[in-house]
């Protein structure tokens, strides 16, 4: 049964770690992304010279297609069995820092996307000080295009290792940290066999797994209230 209210999340990394990229194939993956669109997403990669880029699903200016990043804080929704999400596509870019840390102030999850051949970067040091500064406990680190690193498990124990002594100086504790390939789809709605040594969960999976803060206050005020009802 999925939830009524959709769980707002954001997506956040560096410039070009593949954070887009992720959220198109989200919807993709999920039935979520209407044929039409899929076929505008092709004609222009194809007029670009590219693979499908599933990145254009949210960079829909012209100028950040041509550019090949994201400018604005954009909004979209994909839903699992579970429940509805809202994504905050928050930019990469340091000239749109302001409009990351707007955008990570609405979530209530976040995922932190890494690029496993590049690793950890200028403003993947920013934005993971910002998740912490804004005191965000739901978090999922994707480290990203495992595909560059020939899906090589030693490349993500060496990857994931760094990544957490980094994030325990900040005091962010991540619910999970995960291989994915987002252009391909590897481990982001289901299980790939180029890493079937990883035992963990896909993307959809971890995701599944984070409550609504809004809807567990409301919970436990709701139970408070018939707790106090009871004994009065």
């Amino acid at each position: 049964m999925i939830e009524e209210k959709a769980l707002p999340i954001v997506i956040v990394g560096h410039v070009d770690h593949g954070k887009s990229t992720l959220i198109g194939r989200l919807l993709y993956d999920t039935g979520c992304l209407p044929p039409d669109r899929f076929a505008e997403i092709q004609e222009s990669s194809e007029m670009l010279g590219r693979i499908v880029e599933f990145a254009f699903v949210m960079d829909c200016l012209e100028e950040e297609r041509s550019r090949g990043i994201t400018i604005d804080t954009t909004q979209t929704f994909f839903k699992t069995a579970r429940r509805r999400y809202v994504i905050i596509d928050a930019p990469g870019h340091k000239e749109f820092l302001k409009n990351m840390i707007t955008g990570s102030s609405q979530a209530e999850a976040a995922l932190l996307i890494i690029d496993a051949y590049e690793g950890i970067r200028d403003q993947t040091r920013r934005h993971a000080y910002i998740l912490g500064m804004l005191g965000l406990k739901q978090i999922c680190v994707l480290l990203n295009k495992i595909d560059l690193v020939h899906y090589s498990q030693q490349k993500f124990l060496e990857l994931k290792t760094e990544v957490s002594d980094f994030l325990n100086q900040l005091n962010i504790h991540p619910n999970f940290i995960l291989p994915i390939s987002a252009i391909h789809g590897d481990n982001v709605a289901g299980s790939s066999e180029k890493i079937s040594w990883f035992d963990g969960p896909t993307v959809l999976q971890a995701l599944d797994t984070f409550f609504d803060i809004l809807n567990f206050i409301n919970y436990r005020v709701r139970l408070l209230h018939n707790i106090c009802h009871f004994f009065a």
